[in-house]
This record gives structure tokens, C-alpha cells and sequence, in this order.
């Protein structure tokens, strides 16, 4: 079969929706009035949502755009048991993806580290989470693929999947312009052609500028959270045949801004949470309490208000500004570029075989630094570079037999990246660099077979044999001993001085070898309903710690006798077990689809963050288990109306873990998983002379999350309501669009994610920018 254009996914346009008033009651005679079908690839083949037996989420671009989602973050607020975040950890990227799936993800951004959740790009693993808050640019459909996909789409896929598919070229010429404006000064200018060349080869290009003003403004000007984003994207699909089809991409995207708008909250001037850590700001405080002729050894700050004016150089709260303001100095940049090629061929051997092939090169080049104490001082201030460039090389063979009662697929995956991430820390006692390069390979086989029994009855086996090598090599050295010749026994220690090594210029490997399978059942009670159960298996790649201080130096900070590997800390996969029952429901002659799912999670060595120096290690401290459930709504109440819900809950607790080694309390909540997330929304569809309007009002809802693993309630984000509201008008001609979007409604405050650095002693936070406002204005030609 040829590939084709994935459909539409649920709208708030009905179908038999005419564009004048005077024509609708006719069309009411002569159309049915239903949700529209929504066609998902989630399985590797196009298929019904409603036929298939796994949680997905489906939304088409223009859904997006009615929705007044931009970033690609935005589907969070409507995909049950979600969280996608952007968060710097402690580097100063403002595209750093952070996503969580029924409670497993990952918020850490290094390369030496794995997401819980694959993000795939027609059809393409993207590796790193700097840069993968993408654009909403030109996308066809955005798949949110729940629970683990470890058999078709493998690698890292723990808790789940994100598939983007992107538009593709038109048969016959034409495009669109549009142009936005907002809140902030925000100016949005976006541009697509299509230009056929042939009645076989079709073109696309498309282009947008994005641009913002910050919300947090330092004290010496820089504004922090601005946007100033170009992209582009080029595609050829040539089609000599009815049977084979060649797709090809270039695109690229450069990001020039300053950081993440974070904020100052508060200061720890007590004991760090592991009594092995030098406090950071404690240390700063010492010192300038000594410059300024303090002799009695009290601290710094006053216990009470932690404030003191009286001696300029304190560490302390003088600092904290609110939410809107910095006083940090150091230098503030978030600059990304990256480019990607691919290349996807679809040939049908025959009626029953289709062979596909996916190859793919994306190359990443960033840049980017923050002041981690906001104040003039130097406590802690960070400074990344980041290089990596990626190919993938996919193959597929699918099969449909026995009048398409057999449908099945076997594949090869091969991945290679390879890069460096240089990360030169600043602190109270030193200034050195971390980092170094990385290198991994996965090769896999994988295959999975669907068996129609009977009309009611369906049967589908998956395995997937992975390999993955991976490599780091550490380049770490200190540069300067902020208290050389002070004579204090461990800042001053041999060990301690300009020149040493971090860790050891040696390269640390591991091998993993692991298959996860997959059983599928559902039953079709009747032509309405269709229950399945699932079991599957997913793991996460093991990795490296590359943040390590002070030395690891064999005989001083570590046995005599480790070598040189040995002192590169390091941690294995992780693994989930899922069981998982579901429903899905067509009814009222197809006005409403309402699906649902329940599902228990067994977490085996949970990779944990641990503060046992001046930054988290990671260890396989832990084992848990996750039971949830979720459902979805989609329901036409009355003619034009369109009724949407969605509701998630989540139980995620620690079965095990140790405390000695994480000082993480077994009765704590996971972070970054709210118990509770739901949204509602509510469309009309209006028709009049002038053209038909959509006014659609949505809310969405998250219970408490912690933002860490120490469940630290400064940096908590109580549960909070968001209320959004969009008015789309398309004239009668199609040719002009236009939407008003107003993004939380009444101006909620709230914590879109926190971070708390044990050794630094500060609590930060980025808040969301607060109410806002989008007008645009689109030209179709």
C-alpha cells in the first residue's frame, strides 16, 4: 500500500460543518454528524485509533493550532499522566526537554544520561533533550505513545514514546503565510509553499521566525525566557511509481537567547543534606565574614531573615528578588543550532509485502551558561558546551496475509552518536572543567506479528533484541584553587590544586544486551467496543556520572588500589515490567469515543540522583512500582458542540531503597509525577455570512508535584487550575484564518519546574511567564 498523509486527529470541526449559514441544513440531509476517525502509526502501519489495543494520544497540527499549542510541551496539558518540561537542571539550556510518562522520565539533560521517553521524528530517535522542545512547525501529527515501547520502537522508550510526523508535500501548488503577535512583544512569522515539479516529484519548504521578549529581568538588563528561534524545513517526495515512494528532508533550526528565566527562592545556610558536602555557600559566607573583620566565627546572614546589610559580601537573601527578577552576573546564553537530513523509501514488493527504509543524520551544536546563585558573587555559575552528531539507519519488512488476518513486521535499527559536552564550573573553591566525550552504538532486531483469530478475537507477539556499547572518556582538570596556600586541610590538599585531574583521561565502557517482549490481546465485544490486556518489558540504558567533585584520586579520595576506570562512576539499565487492561468505546452512532486504560508498573533498578559531592551521581538505588489509570472523552452533545476530557491518576511508590545511599526517604512521592492531571474542553462552531468561527474554553488541572527526589516542599508546586480560551474565524473562501488565544485565563502563578543544589545550598525556580495573549492572522494561497 502507498504510503499516505496521516488523517486529521479529533477536531472541533464536525463533519457536514459548510462555510455559510444558508447551506448547513441542507448538508444536515445529506452528511453524518460524527467525530472524525483518527488514523495512528503507533503499531508501524496505519490503523484506526479506536482498532488499536494500546494507549495513544493523537493530535493533528491543526489541532494544535486550535488549541493554541506552539511548542511541542504544550500536549502535556492534555495527555493524561504527562509532564514535559523544560529544565535547565544545572546547565543554562532553554530547550531542555524533561519528560514523564505514567511516572518514569528523566530531567536530566547530560549526554552520559538516557531519557525515559523516546522522542521520534518521522520516524527517527532523537538522542539528546537539549533542543527537543521543538516548534510546532509544519506538523501533521503528534502520537503520544503510553507505557513501554520497547519492541517496535525500542531504544529508551521506558515509559513511553512521542512520534511526530511532518506535512508533507502537496500534488498541486500553493501554501500559507501567517503572522502572529503577543504578549511580551512576541512576533511570529511563518511560511509554507508547496511547488510540484512533476506529476511524480512534489516539493515543500517552510520557514518561521519566532521571537519574544524575556519575563525575568537581571539587574544589569539581560532579560531571561526570551525566545529568537529560526527554522526551516525542506521536503521532496518522489513517487515514479504507485508502488514506491522516496521521502526526503533537510532541516534546521538556530536558537539565539539568554537562559532559562530562572529565579532565586531561598538559601540553605544550615548543613547540606549529605554531611560529606562542602557547603558552597557557607564557605563564601566564612570568607567574607573574615574580610570583614568578623573574628567570633558567627555566620554571615542573620538566623532569622537571613539577611545581613552590614557586611556587603554575604551569601544571602538579599539576593532573593521574586519571581521576575535576577541579580546574577555571570554570563547568561542558550544558543542551539541543529541540522537533520532524512530519507524514507517505501516500496510494495507485492500486495502482501512492503519494504521501508529510514536513514538519518541530525548534528547538534550548543552553547550555554547561567549564574546558578544569582547575586554578584561567585558561588556557582556554569558554563556548557555541547557537540554530538547522530545517524540512524532503520529497515523494515511488513507483511499482511490471510486476507489481512496476519499482519506483521520485521526490522533492523542501527544508531551511532558520538560528541563532547565541556562543562567548566565555577564555584566558591574552585574553578574547573567537567565533561568529556561520549560515544554510543545500538544495534537492534526486532519483530511483531498480529493474528486476527476470529472477528472478535486478535492475538499480537512482539520481541526486540537490543545491543548498546557506550563509551565516555573524562576531561576534567582543575584550572584554579581559589584557596591554594591557605593551608586548610582538605580545600588545600595536594589533590586539590590546579592541574589535577577530576577524574582519571581514561575511557570507561559498557556493553548491555537485552530483549524485551511484548503480548497483545483484544476482544471485540461488538462493533462498539473493543477491551485488550498487555504485557510488556522496557529497559533504560545505563550511563555514566560526568559531575564529580572534588578529585577522585586513588589513595587520597579513593582506595589505593582502584584504576583508573574504576574512579568513573557509572550505573546500570533500568528496568519496568507493565501489565495493563483497556478499553475502547464508539457509541451514539459515533458522537462519542471514550477510552481508558489501568496499568501496574514494576520499577527494578531505578536509577536514582544522589548528592554525595557537589553534584547528583546517579545509582541503581531503588526498586518501585507505579499503578495508575487514565481515560480520554471525545463527545458531540449536540450539533456543532464538541465536548473533550481526560483524566489521570497515578500511585508511584518505592517498594525499596536505600537510604544510606541516596538520603532519600522511602515514603517519599516521586518528582516531577503529580498524582492527579485532567482537562477539560468545551468548542462551538458558529456559521455566518461572513465566515464560520470555532470559540473553544479549556481547563486543565495538576495535583502537587515535587520537583526532587527529597520531596522538598520550597521548590513544590501546589495543585493549580489553568484556564485557556481560543476564537478561530475562517472566511467563507478558506482563504483567511484568524485566532485569538488567551493563555491562563486568570493569571495563575506556578513553578513550571525547580531545582535545588545541595553543595550550592540555593533553591531555584522558573515560574511560568503568567497570563498571555496570541493574535494570528493566516493567508492561504
Amino acid at each position: 500500500m502507498k504510503a499516505k498523509l496521516l488523517s486529521q486527529m479529533i477536531a472541533a470541526t464536525i463533519i457536514g460543518g459548510l462555510p455559510a449559514a444558508a447551506t448547513q441544513a441542507e448538508a444536515k440531509d445529506t452528511q453524518h454528524w460524527a467525530v472524525e476517525e483518527i488514523v495512528v502509526t503507533a503499531r508501524k502501519r496505519e490503523e484506526n485509533l479506536q482498532d488499536t489495543p494500546i494507549a495513544v494520544t493523537a493530535f493533528s497540527g491543526e489541532g494544535m493550532e486550535k488549541r493554541g499549542v506552539t511548542k511541542l510541551n504544550g500536549v502535556a496539558a492534555y495527555a493524561p499522566n504527562m509532564s514535559f518540561q523544560s529544565n535547565p537542571s544545572f546547565g543554562g539550556a532553554s530547550n531542555a526537554a524533561s519528560i514523564y510518562i505514567r511516572g518514569v522520565g528523566q530531567k536530566e539533560f547530560l549526554p552520559t544520561t538516557e531519557p525515559g521517553v523516546g522522542l521520534y521524528v518521522d520516524g527517527v530517535y532523537i538522542a539528546r533533550s537539549v533542543g527537543a522542545i521543538l516548534d510546532l512547525v509544519d506538523i501533521a501529527q503528534v502520537e503520544v505513545l503510553r507505557g513501554p515501547q520497547g519492541t517496535l520502537f525500542g531504544r529508551n522508550t521506558i515509559g513511553g514514546a512521542i512520534s511526530i510526523t511532518s506535512q508533507k508535500p502537496d500534488a498541486e501548488f500553493g501554501g500559507k503565510v501567517s503572522v502572529g503577535l503577543g504578549t511580551d512583544n512576541a512576533l511570529t512569522v511563518k511560511g509554507t509553499v508547496d511547488i510540484p515539479l512533476s506529476d511524480t516529484l512534489h516539493t515543500r519548504i517552510s520557514l518561521a521566525d519566532m521571537s519574544q521578549d524575556g519575563y525575568v529581568e537581571r539587574l544589569d538588563g539581560v532579560e531571561l525566557g526570551d525566545d529568537d528561534t529560526q527554522t526551516g524545513r525542506f521536503n521532496a517526495v518522489w513517487a515514479p511509481s504507485s508502488d514506491f515512494e522516496m521521502n526526503f528532508s533537510a532541516e534546521f533550526s538556530r536558537d539565539r537567547e539568554n537562559g532559562p528565566p530562572m529565579t532565586l527562592m531561598d538559601i540553605n545556610l544550615g548543613n547540606p543534606i549529605d554531611p560529606n558536602t562542602p557547603p558552597m555557600a557557607v564557605i563564601h559566607n566564612v570568607v567574607a565574614n573574615a574580610m570583614a573583620g568578623a573574628t567570633d566565627g558567627s555566620p554571615c546572614a542573620n538566623p532569622i531573615n537571613k539577611i545581613n546589610l552590614d557586611v556587603p559580601g554575604c551569601y544571602d537573601l538579599r539576593y532573593d528578588l521574586g519571581d521576575s527578577k535576577n541579580a546574577g552576573t555571570a554570563p547568561a546564553k542558550s544558543e542551539s543550532d541543529f541540522k537533520a537530513t532524512n530519507l524514507n523509501m517505501t516500496w510494495d514488493i507485492n500486495d502482501n509485502l512492503t519494504f521501508k527504509s529510514i536513514t538519518a543524520w541530525r548534528d547538534l551544536d550548543a552553547e550555554f551558561s547561567r549564574d546558578g546563585d544569582h547575586s554578584p558573587h561567585r558561588v556557582s555559575q556554569f558554563h556548557d558546551t555541547l557537540e554530538q552528531t547522530q545517524f540512524t539507519q532503520e529497515f523494515q519488512l511488513l507483511g499482511s496475509h490471510l486476507d489481512a488476518k496476519l499482519n506483521w513486521i520485521f526490522g533492523l535499527y542501527y544508531f551511532d552518536e558520538d560528541g563532547d559536552n565541556v562543562n567548566t564550573l565555577d564555584f566558591t573553591v574552585s574553578n574547573f572543567t567537567s565533561g568529556g566525550e561520549f560515544s554510543n552504538t545500538s544495534k537492534a532486531a526486532f519483530g511483531q506479528a498480529t493474528m486476527d483469530f476470529t472477528d472478535w478475537f486478535s492475538l499480537t507477539l512482539g520481541l526486540r533484541y537490543t545491543k548498546e556499547d557506550k563509551e565516555f572518556t573524562p576531561d576534567q582538570v582543575i584550572l584554579q584553587n581559589y584557596f591554594a596556600g591557605s593551608g586548610h586541610p582538605m580545600l588545600d590538599a595536594p589533590f586539590m590544586q590546579a592541574g589535577t585531574r577530576v577524574l582519571p583521561l581514561a575511557t570507561d565502557k559498557q556493553s548491555i544486551s537485552e530483549v524485551t517482549p511484548m503480548v497483545n490481546a483484544s476482544f471485540h465485544l461488538n462493533d462498539n467496543t473493543m477491551l485488550y490486556a498487555s504485557y510488556s518489558e522496557g529497559f533504560k540504558s545505563g550511563g555514566f556520572t560526568q559531575r564529580v567533585f572534588p578529585p577522585q584520586v586513588a589513595g587520597f579520595t579513593a582506595p589505593a588500589d582502584a584504576s583508573d576506570t574504576d574512579l568513573i562512576p557509572d550505573f546500570d539499565p533500568e528496568f519496568v515490567e507493565v501489565y495493563e487492561l483497556g478499553v475502547k468505546y464508539t457509541g451514539l452512532d459515533g458522537r462519542l469515543k471514550l477510552n481508558a486504560a489501568a496499568f501496574h508498573t514494576v520499577y527494578d533498578d531505578l536509577q536514582i540522583q544522589v548528592f554525595t559531592s557537589v553534584a547528583p551521581v546517579t545509582k541503581n538505588a531503588a526498586s518501585a512500582k507505579i499503578t495508575g489509570w487514565e481515560t480520554e472523552l471525545s463527545w458531540l452533545p449536540a450539533e456543532n458542540w464538541l465536548v473533550e476530557a481526560s483524566y489521570g491518576w497515578l500511585n508511584a511508590r518505592y517498594d525499596d531503597i536505600d537510604f544510606e545511599e541516596t538520603f532519600i526517604d522511602p515514603g517519599n512521592e516521586f518528582e516531577r509525577v503529580p498524582e492527579r492531571t485532567a482537562s477539560l474542553a468545551v468548542s462551538r462552531d458558529f456559521y455566518t455570512d461572513i465566515g464560520s468561527f470555532t470559540a473553544r474554553v479549556d481547563w486543565s488541572y495538576r495535583s502537587k508535584e515535587y520537583m526532587d527526589s527529597f520531596n522538598t516542599e520550597l521548590i513544590a508546586q501546589d495543585a493549580y487550575d489553568l484556564f485557556n480560551a481560543n476564537l478561530n474565524w475562517t472566511s467563507n473562501d478558506e482563504v483567511w484564518d484568524a485566532q485569538l488565544t488567551l493563555k491562563n485565563i486568570t493569571d495563575e502563578k506556578y513553578l513550571t519546574t525547580g531545582i535545588i543544589g545541595d553543595a550550592f545550598q540555593t533553591y531555584e525556580g522558573i515560574y511560568n511567564r503568567g497570563r498571555e495573549w496570541r493574535f494570528n492572522v493566516k493567508y492561504n494561497f
